[in-house]
């Protein structure tokens, strides 16, 4: 057998067999499950954020945990030294 006939004789063979039919809901299922990978995606991005603010949050609390104890200090401004600025004293209202 030559070239051309071979080809002839696959090209009838292929030409003989009907084509696989597509189920009615096919394409439903392929964006469904598209929606499904897409939000496992998105479920893994949360928990990966998550873990990364966690690692900061845990990081930064075990880093300021030995720092000394710091003393407060009061205060004083110039400006207001000794006035009352209650609102009782700022609308003139007598208590």
């Amino acid at each position: 057998m030559d070239q051309e006939s071979r080809l002839n004789d696959a090209l009838q063979s292929l030409g003989d067999t009907q084509a696989d039919v597509v189920p009615e809901g096919f394409m439903n299922s392929v964006w469904s499950r598209a929606g499904e990978m897409a939000e496992a995606a998105n479920a893994r991005r949360r928990l990966a954020l998550f873990a990364v603010i966690f690692a900061a949050g845990m990081g930064g609390g075990i880093g300021t945990i030995q720092t000394p104890p710091v003393k407060a200090e009061t205060t004083s401004y110039q400006l207001f030294a000794g006035a009352d600025l209650s609102p009782a004293v700022l609308l003139h209202v007598e208590p």
